[in-house]
């Protein structure tokens, strides 16, 4: 929960929803199959920007 509770989405949204979020997100995972036993994979993507100065 602590790393959903790092991503942009949770981050950018006004301060007054963000203490209701973790509780939402349990709800959310433990009503699905895949992810209500517990531990599960979290993908993970990063995007780059690379450039050089001319």
């Amino acid at each position: 929960m602590a790393t959903l509770g790092t991503k942009a989405g949770v981050l950018g949204m006004p301060e007054v929803e963000r203490p209701s979020q973790p509780a939402r997100a349990r709800a959310c995972l433990a009503s699905r199959p895949e992810t209500a036993d517990g531990e599960f994979v979290l993908p993970m993507r990063t995007g780059v920007l690379r450039a050089r100065r001319l």
